[in-house]
């Protein structure tokens, strides 16, 4: 009887078993994604209005009303903060580098879709992101194998390696709440 047949399902059966993620990294590296996808329009609006990319207190109250979604989806407040910052810093990163690229080649033919509603969506990606920290952090801490699956699904245009580890290693600091 021969054994190669068996084994080499075995073989792919357990080698599906790790490509896969559980759903609430998979749901994770979604609304990350999408996230980071919007800070182009984000930063074709800052453009076209002249505005700039730092907005100092609109961090302050994005970071108030996390360390609030944080608390309603049962995460400890202030473990969110190194994550929402290092998010805010890939995306203020990415916009940077969209307007430094359109200097040279302009993007003329993109049209900005309002300011307002892009924070509504980067507002209920956020939530959806706790939601889905929460779920994960149900499951355990982030392995290292957790955090390679999840730069490996990262590929948004202009994040930079280094925003994208700052941002998976503040994965770590985030804590259930109590």
């Amino acid at each position: 009887m021969s054994y190669l047949p068996l084994f080499l399902s075995s073989l792919l059966l357990c080698s599906c078993a790790v490509a896969a993620a559980p759903p609430s990294l998979d749901s994770l590296s979604t609304v990350l994604n999408q996230r980071m996808l919007l800070m182009k329009e984000v930063a074709t609006w800052k453009a076209e209005h002249h505005l700039p990319v730092e907005d100092l207190p609109r961090e302050q109250a994005v970071l108030k009303e996390a360390r609030e979604k944080a608390a309603a989806a049962g995460l400890a407040p202030q473990s969110v903060d190194p994550f929402m910052h290092a998010l805010m810093n890939a995306g203020k990163a990415i916009q940077y580098r969209y307007l430094a690229d359109w200097q040279s080649s302009p993007d003329a033919a993109h049209h900005a879709v309002d300011l307002a509603v892009l924070r509504q969506q980067i507002i209920a990606l956020d939530s959806q992101l706790l939601q889905a920290l929460h779920q994960r952090l149900q499951a355990g801490a982030f392995a290292d194998e957790d955090i390679m699956w999840l730069s490996a699904q990262l590929n948004v245009p202009n994040l930079s390696a280094e925003d994208k580890k700052a941002v998976l290693a503040s994965l770590r600091l985030i804590r259930l709440g109590t």
